[in-house]
């Protein structure tokens, strides 16, 4: 049986939380050598993380420059920044810093060494509920006229 967009949206984001807070856990260990942060992180801290990185993920991919990447990403695969810049009227800079918006959320990455991004599969099902959303609205505009 297929998963659901919300369900396979939530996976692709659970991952950038567990590689965040792996993260912090071992920044942890090395100052405190405990490990007890990530032990009340899922305590305590966990459903505000959680909630913080949807909103974020939501926010991020509603901004229409970082949607038209996101379309942009899922139709191919992996693409230059230089072959990015030619599908946005962005110069190099702000298209890091839009590109580098995405990856803090978990819906693209971006491969440093070949100077490529590429787009998560929550990134890719984020653009396909978008995408369906989209194309609902429009076909019940047309059936209320």
């Amino acid at each position: 049986m297929a998963k659901d967009v919300t369900t396979e949206i939530a996976e692709g984001l659970a991952i950038r939380l567990r590689t965040l807070a792996r993260s912090i856990d071992r920044l942890d260990r090395l100052e405190s050598g405990s490990g007890e942060w990530l032990a009340n992180f899922h305590a305590t801290e966990l459903p505000d993380a959680a909630t913080e990185l949807m909103l974020r993920a939501l926010r991020t991919a509603a901004d229409p420059v970082n949607y038209h990447l996101l379309v942009t990403l899922s139709e191919h695969p992996s693409r230059s920044l230089t072959s990015l810049l030619e599908t946005t009227p962005l110069t190099r800079l702000p298209l890091t810093e839009h590109l580098n918006d995405l990856v803090q959320v978990g819906l693209a990455s971006r491969l440093i060494d070949t100077d490529h991004a590429q787009i998560t599969a929550a990134g890719a099902e984020m653009t396909a509920f978008i995408r369906h959303q989209i194309a609902e609205m429009i076909k019940i505009s047309r059936v209320n006229k």
